[in-house]
Formats: C-alpha cells, structure tokens, sequence
C-alpha cells in the first residue's frame, strides 16, 4: 500500500504513535468490567463455534501428560470423600451377576491358576510323605539287623561313600522282604476271591446254573490258586520288575548286571520261591552272605535292591549319626549298582567286581 502523504495522512501517523504511547495498559484493563464483560458473551454459541476436533489435534497429550505432578493430584484429592459419595449399594445393584459368571471362562481360570495341580500335588504329596515314612522305618529296622548279623559273623565294618546317606541300589534287607511278600499275598488272596466270586456270577448269568465252588475237590482250587499266584509274580517282574507289594515297599528285583530280568530267568525265580520258603531254608543265604541274595536269586542270577523311583530311600533321622560312624576305614568305598536299563532295552554288560557291601 502506498504510502499516504497527505496533511492529514501525516497527522494520523504521528499522533497514533504517541497515543499508544501515552496509553496505561494496567490502568485501562482495571477500568475493564470483567464481570459485566462475561456476562454480555453467549458461552454457548461461543463453544459451538470452536472446533473441538481441531483443538483436540493441536493439543499434544503426551506432552500434557508430562507436564502433569500425579503425586500432587493424588495428595489434592480427598480419597474418603470420594469414597464416601460412591453409593455401593446403588453400584452393585447395577452388576448383572449372571451375565458377569456367564462371561468368566472358569476353565481357563482355573487352568491359569494351577488350582488342579495344587490339589493333585497336595492330596499325592500327603500319601507320598506317609508311605515314604513307612519305607524309611523298614529300611532302618533292615540296617539295624543287618549290623547285628555282620557284628555276629565278625565281618569288618564296610566303608559308605561320601555324600548323602541313601539306601538306593542297596540290597534289601529281609524285613523289607518279608513285608513285600506278606502284602502280595494278602493281594493275591483277595484279587482270586474277586476272580472267582465274578466268574462263578457270570456263568450262573449266563449259563443259569449254579456252580457250587465247595462242591469240587481242594486240589483243583489249590492247582489254580498256585497259578494264579505264579501269572502274578511273573507279570510283576516282567512288566515292572516288581510285584504290587515290593512296589510298596519299595523294592525292584533285577539281573546282577543291573539289567531286567527277563522272561525266562523271571519264571525261573517265581518257580524256585516256594523252594525257598520251604521252613525259610532258602533265606538263610540273604541273611549271611554280603550281597543279600536268597536261594532263589542265586540260581536265576537276579538281586532284589531297594529302590524308591525317583526319590532316593533315606534313612531315619534316627539312624543317621549311627551310620555315620561308619565311614572311615581302610576298605575301598562301596560302588553303587548300575542303573536300571529302560523296559525292553538291555544295558551293555558290564566287567564283573566283587559283590557291594550294604548299608548294614
């Protein structure tokens, strides 16, 4: 724009100057009435002439929120005074129980927190503990014999290892024993009751005739009793290399080499027990000899150790400090048996040693 160079143009333009000069602006904004200012503006066609859009766009949250001291908004606000306005009866009212149940995956929930392995662990971890106490009393009562007999025979005291006491992989004593075969004939007696007791039901239900088991003669019931006492002994060391009963007491019979039993040698063993029981004669050997083995386990080549799976059979509290006086000495240390090899894979042969001493 030109510039106006008139009198009255130059006037105007050197007067403004002085009288914007002259002004006071903290004077003139005090003779403002602001009250009487707000009142004559329309808020409400005001607000709806801003773009909130666009004002929200020009606003940078982030940095807002930087700007923001939550610690002295949260010390500001009155925690019991906005609790105490909240109407919880009003607010629970306005739940929908069913449909929050309805919209919970219970499943997931209780997958997520672990509620059955909880329980599982819990209810097992209880039976465990309990049998687990039973073994270690068995296994200290074997270790206590087995000294009597040793001290008896004048053997030397033998040398344990270093490390933890543990009867794991040691041969087992004949108290142990003789539990495990009282439990399995215990069992044996009762699963051929049950046998008989449904078989003579089934036949009479479905032949219509009654079969009176008194009727026949005891030997047919003794021939089948023996049988069925040589099925389950012969199962158990083919299948686990234990029977229910020496799983409970917690006892595996295998080969001397560590490896399974096998079939043949399994039979041959079942075969010779009643040999062995015969007024005890048969454990005479697993009560003097160093490596526990009976009659019946000196023919078929097998040893029953104990062995608690997983777990390692420790010793009563008891009986610890009494074991322990007897490490020491000038005997080499006791070599542990060789770990079981896997159900139907042997374990490489190994070179034959001299029998391990027990625990006892």
């Amino acid at each position: 724009m030109a510039e106006d160079r008139s009198p009255v143009g130059r006037l105007f333009g050197a007067l403004v100057p002085r009288a914007v000069d002259a002004v006071d602006p903290d004077a003139l904004i005090g003779r403002v009435d602001i009250e009487g200012l707000i009142e004559r503006v329309d808020v409400d066609g005001l607000i709806k002439r801003v773009d909130l859009d666009e004002l929200l766009a020009r606003i940078d949250i982030d940095d807002l929120l930087d700007r923001i001291d939550i610690a002295k908004l949260l010390e500001r606000i009155d925690v019991d005074a906005l609790v105490g306005r909240i109407d919880v009866d009003a607010l629970v009212a306005r739940i929908d129980l069913d449909q929050l149940m309805g919209s919970v995956d219970v499943r997931a929930l209780v997958a997520r927190a672990g509620i059955d392995e909880i329980v599982a662990e819990a209810t097992t971890g209880v039976a465990q503990r309990t049998l687990d106490l039973a073994r270690r009393q068995l296994v200290g009562i074997d270790l206590i014999l087995l000294r009597v007999v040793d001290r008896a025979l004048r053997r030397p005291r033998p040398v344990l290892p270093p490390g933890e006491l543990s009867a794991s992989g040691r041969p087992a004593g004949p108290v142990s024993r003789v539990i495990g075969f009282l439990l399995d004939s215990a069992l044996v007696s009762v699963l051929f009751a049950l046998t008989v007791f449904l078989g003579r039901s089934l036949f009479a239900l479905f032949v219509g005739h009654q079969v009176a088991v008194t009727r026949s003669g005891g030997r047919i019931w003794g021939a089948a009793f023996l049988a069925w006492w040589f099925i389950y002994l012969w199962a158990g060391l083919e299948i686990a290399g234990r029977s229910p009963g020496k799983a409970l007491v917690g006892l595996r019979i295998q080969a001397i080499d560590g490896t399974p039993l096998g079939p043949w040698k399994a039979a041959l063993r079942t075969l010779l027990l009643p040999v062995s029981l015969i007024l005890g004669l048969g454990y005479i050997p697993a009560i003097v000899r160093r490596d526990r083995r009976a009659f019946h386990d000196l023919v078929a080549g097998s040893q029953e150790i104990v062995d608690w799976g997983e777990r390692q059979a420790v010793l009563p509290s008891a009986l610890e400090r009494w074991v322990e006086q007897s490490r020491g000495g000038a005997a080499p240390p006791v070599a542990a048996p060789p770990a079981p090899a896997a159900s139907g894979v042997p374990a490489a042969p190994t070179a034959p040693s001299a029998p391990a001493a027990p625990v006892a």
